[in-house]
């Protein structure tokens, strides 16, 4: 597992402004419950766990260089603590 090679935060923020605008319907109409990785913007491929999906994503792109999403999930807000993890 390779050491991040960029933002991370950037990673997740556009791969869900993706996922969002791009890939949810399709994807929930398809595989909903699975885990989606995103690379890019782009669907990197569909999971049936969470960890194979962060595996993948390690193994193919480095630690903080992909995002997941769980298919059909919806954000969950966190109020102030949000702040906390960003």
């Amino acid at each position: 597992m390779g050491a991040p090679t960029r933002d991370s935060g950037s990673q997740i923020e556009s791969n869900y402004q993706a996922y969002a605008s791009l890939h949810r319907a399709r994807l929930e109409a398809t595989h909903s419950g699975s885990y989606v990785l995103l690379h890019d913007g782009e669907v990197a491929g569909i999971y049936d766990t969470a960890r194979d999906a962060y595996e993948a994503g390690c193994g193919q792109y480095g630690l903080g260089d992909f995002s997941m999403q769980e298919i059909g999930a919806r954000p969950v807000g966190l109020g102030i603590m949000t702040r906390c993890l960003g």
